[in-house]
């Protein structure tokens, strides 16, 4: 039997990614910090199912949950989505959200890399990262540095397993903004006017469908979409021209937030 696992998986993203992979025959491990959603993820999945709570700070759980799943079967995918989003300026942004944010976004997924290619011997490890994680993102600048660093680990160990010749291949996800309860619980804050300035949010099938199409690819890294990519990457190969570009682009952000 093969075994997928995904944290974060009590709703949005990880929820979708996981119906996604049990429709691909893998027995689920669905983890999230909160059990109960945990739980109902997986009742709703047509296949097996096994939840688990799981605190993506923790490196302990992590390696629990992956010793779990190694007991079911063969683990071929294993799935960092967990994460959070703050908005705040750079020096608003509380000492618990900057910890958080760090604990989260970047030790959750260096944790969950290391305690899967611990436990697999073949397949695919998919970090959902983060357009911010390229360039400078005002207003998120704790979340897009989280997201930069997870993006940077990810492709360091794929290249060294690749170098190691170990067949696990580390992928990252670098999805726009998506319409998720992440966005929706921060939308209400001036702080938050970059997620408004492209000409919509991804839905989260989307995603999950950009996520699933990089398993067993030959494909490090996915950006959604492109265009947004290429205007972060400069922003990031040009910071003089990002300090004065950037912030009128907010600008428009906020005006397309407050019409929402």
């Amino acid at each position: 039997m093969t075994v997928a696992v995904v944290t974060g998986a009590g709703r949005g993203i990880g929820a979708g990614l996981a119906a996604a992979l049990s429709a691909r025959g893998h027995h689920l491990v669905v983890t999230d910090v909160d059990a109960a959603a945990a739980q109902a993820t997986a009742d709703a999945l047509d296949g097996p199912a096994t939840p688990m709570p799981l605190d993506v700070r923790d490196p302990s759980a992590h390696r629990a949950v992956a010793l779990a799943a190694a007991d079911l079967g063969d683990v071929v995918v294993w799935v960092n989505n967990a994460g959070v989003l703050t908005t705040a300026t750079a020096w608003e942004a509380t000492d618990a959200e900057v910890t958080s944010t760090f604990e989260i976004n970047t030790l959750g997924v260096v944790h969950g890399c290391r305690a899967a290619v611990d436990v697999m011997r073949r397949g695919d490890v998919l970090n959902i990262v983060s357009l911010s994680g390229l360039g400078p993102t005002p207003g998120f600048a704790t979340y897009g540095a989280s997201k930069a660093a997870a993006l940077s680990y990810t492709q360091a160990l794929d290249i060294e397993l690749a170098a190691a010749r170990r067949p696990v291949r580390i992928r990252a996800l670098c999805p726009d903004v998506v319409d998720t309860s992440l966005v929706s619980n921060v939308a209400h804050r001036p702080s938050a006017a970059l997620l408004f300035t492209g000409t919509r949010l991804l839905s989260v099938d989307e995603v999950v469908d950009a996520g699933m199409g990089m398993l067993g690819s030959h494909r490090a890294m996915r950006t959604v979409p492109g265009w947004r990519a290429a205007l972060q990457r400069t922003s990031a190969a040009l910071p003089g021209l990002a300090r004065v570009a950037v912030p009128l682009v907010a600008r428009t952000g906020e005006r397309r937030r407050l019409s929402r």
